[in-house]
């Protein structure tokens, strides 16, 4: 079966890396201080650094009330330009999905995630771009 420039076309090139990491605190101090990454907003559950050209690299703490964020890992955000259909694709393939499509357009981005064949998380970004 062939396959559309469309269907090559879905996911992009990873636009958000997270650590989930069982101390918030020394992983923060480790990247933000001994590697120089800057950071750009935080709370209690995650810290989030700027890698520039509209990337982010975020912190997030273990919680074995989240799924995505039951236990330590790397994993990659995948850019989409539409998230809805992205999701609706993904879910027509077979994938398993992990959670429904959070955040909002009015806090600059939505995302969902999924696991792949070995269990691996990853997810699906749709950030907002700005006019101009």
């Amino acid at each position: 079966m062939a396959i559309s420039e469309s269907q090559r076309r879905l996911l992009r090139w990873p636009s958000w890396l997270g650590v989930v990491c069982a101390d918030l605190q020394a992983q923060r101090i480790y990247y933000r201080d001994v590697l120089g990454i800057h950071e750009t907003a935080a709370s209690d559950s995650w810290v989030q650094f700027d890698l520039g050209d509209g990337r982010t690299f975020e912190l997030v703490s273990l919680s074995r009330e989240a799924p995505q964020y039951d236990r330590v890992r790397y994993q990659a955000g995948f850019d989409v330009t539409d998230i809805q259909l992205a999701r609706q694709e993904l879910v027509q393939r077979g994938v398993d999905v992990m959670t429904e499509i959070e955040g909002s357009s009015d806090g600059g981005s939505s995302w969902c995630y999924f696991r792949d064949p070995e269990g691996n998380v990853f997810e699906i970004t749709q950030r907002e771009r700005a006019a101009g």
